[in-house]
This record gives structure tokens, sequence and C-alpha cells, in this order.
């Protein structure tokens, strides 16, 4: 099922060279919002590229976007953030879809780092999302889940968004301000350096 807008966006930098890790950024806007800033973090430790798109997992587009970037560089390691897509998705349809999406990308040899989503409010971000927070919680819950299963890391950027007072979010109740972004980036760039050692 598509949404009223479909969009993609994407960025690779220094494609050229080999002299640091690269590593691979996928997600939805959130990702898109705090690329730039990540990458900024982490100059001279790794090279930082990026993939977003609000394409929901559980399609094949999706799935076929995803491979072929990911293979389109060598990645030492790969961060994924993408559960604000496709709501009408169920808890059962979104893990299985992130299992075999993992599974797939662990096939590239990069690590994998897995962020859970961030907080929805409503519009003027006076109350939770009575539409978007239970399926956020089931998707964190699969997140945790799936990591568990194949051992991998979290970032728990679900955590890092609930700190994040109202002037620091968009007033749409899904996005950030320029505070808001700084502090996930950061949160970001940390698991980044953290997961590249290992």
């Amino acid at each position: 099922m598509k949404e009223c807008f479909e969009w993609i966006g994407s960025w690779c930098d220094h494609t050229e060279k080999e002299d640091l890790p690269r590593v691979l950024l996928i997600g939805d806007s959130i990702t898109r919002s705090y690329q730039e800033s990540v990458r900024t973090l982490l100059s001279g430790i790794c090279y930082v590229d990026y993939i977003a798109t609000s394409y929901a997992i559980d399609t094949s587009f999706y799935y076929q976007l995803i491979r072929g970037f990911s293979r389109d560089s060598r990645y030492d390691l790969i961060h994924f953030n993408h559960g604000l897509h496709g709501i009408y998705m169920t808890r059962e349809v979104y893990e299985e879809r992130l299992r075999e999406l993992l599974c797939d990308l662990r096939t590239t040899g990069a690590g994998l780092v897995l962020a859970t989503t961030t907080v929805a409010y409503e519009s003027g971000n006076c109350a939770l999302s009575a539409a978007w927070m239970p399926r956020i919680r089931e998707r964190n819950d699969a997140v945790y889940t799936v990591a568990s299963e194949l051992s991998l890391p979290i970032d728990d950027l679900f955590r890092v968004s609930l700190d994040i007072p109202a002037a620091d979010r968009s007033q749409d109740g899904i996005h950030y301000m320029e505070g808001g972004v700084r502090r996930l980036a950061g949160a970001v760039a940390e698991s980044i350096k953290n997961n590249l050692k290992k």
C-alpha cells in the first residue's frame, strides 16, 4: 500500500576513497534530518552515506531499493532506523519484513545497528499520537525481538526522543527542529563510533 506522496533521498560521500570505514544510514525522514550532522560529527572517523525513503518496508520496491543500495559500496557498518511509514502494518508483518531485510543486509559483511523508532505526538506536541504510538511501541518491541535473535546492538532513539523538549520539535509532532536533530545525531554518531570498534 502506498502513501499519498512517496519520496527517496540519498547521498554518498567520497565514494572513490577507501582510507576510512564506510557507514550506511538507512531510514526515513528522521534519518534524512540527522544524516548531515552525523557526517560532520564523524568526519575523519568514517565516511557516512545515507538512503532515506517513505516507502514502507513491506513493499517489494523497498526491499529492492535497500538491497541494491547496500551493495553499491562496501560498508563496514549499517545503521537502520525505519519505523514511521506503513502505519497499516501489523507488528507481525513489520517484524517478519525487518528480520528478512536484516538477514539479507548481513550477507554484505557489514555490521548492523538497529535503532528504535522515535516518539510521535499529535500536531502541536501536546499529546502523544493516538494513531502512531501503538504502532511505534509494537515496532520497537519487534526491534528488540529481532535484535536479540540476531545478536545486534540497539540504538535507543525512542528514549532519546522522549527527552527532546517541545521547543526542539516540529509542530507536526513527528519531526525535529535544530536542537532535536542535534540530540538524535549525537546519539547516532556515538552508537556508530562504539560499534565500529567491534
